[in-house]
Formats: C-alpha cells, sequence, structure tokens
C-alpha cells in the first residue's frame, strides 16, 4: 500500500473508531479514554489502536471491553468506510499510559 494512501487510511480509521466507540459500544459511564493512534500491519488487514485514559487501570479495563466488541467495531468500520479489506481492530494500551 502507498505511503500517502496509507497514512489517509490510518487517519480515517482514527476519526471513525473514535466515533463508534463514542456512539455504538457500551462502556461504562466514568470511563473516558481516547484513541491515541492507529497502527496497520503491512497488508492492511489488522490495525492496533492505542488507547490512553487518565488512569492505567482505567485504559486497561476498556481495552478488555474493546478486544471483546473487536468484531462488532470491524462491521461497523465495513459499514462506513468503503475498502476491500476491513483491517480487525486490536486495542492496547498506548506505552505513555504504561509510565
Amino acid at each position: 500500500m502507498k505511503g500517502i494512501r496509507r497514512e489517509r487510511l490510518k487517519s480515517t480509521l482514527l476519526k471513525e473508531i473514535s466515533e463508534i466507540i463514542r456512539r455504538d459500544v457500551d462502556l461504562p459511564e466514568n470511563l473516558f479514554i481516547t484513541v491515541q493512534r492507529v497502527e496497520l500491519s503491512k497488508d492492511a488487514s489488522k490495525a492496533t489502536v492505542f488507547i490512553s485514559a487518565l488512569k492505567k487501570e482505567d485504559a486497561v479495563k476498556a481495552v478488555e471491553i474493546l478486544n471483546r466488541a473487536s468484531g462488532y467495531i470491524q462491521h461497523l468500520l465495513g459499514k462506513r468506510i468503503k475498502i476491500r479489506t476491513v483491517p480487525r481492530p486490536q486495542f492496547v494500551v498506548a506505552p505513555e499510559v504504561m509510565l
């Protein structure tokens, strides 16, 4: 995948995943998270999504919930963006939070 197209896809995934989490995923009310960045595999079949929160425990809890809902999130991404292969999101705690 070309560099400019890859960066545009990463930017689109960041925006759409953030919106899906905000609107369609049931997270506890007191959990405030941020999608920091998205990294794609070489073939763009997997997307690693970095999540941060004010407290490390909140980020870990959110990652567990989001990884269970990753199939649903992939399905919603497929409805929102028109690409041949929709990347499967895998959520991880952003390294900045783990300090």
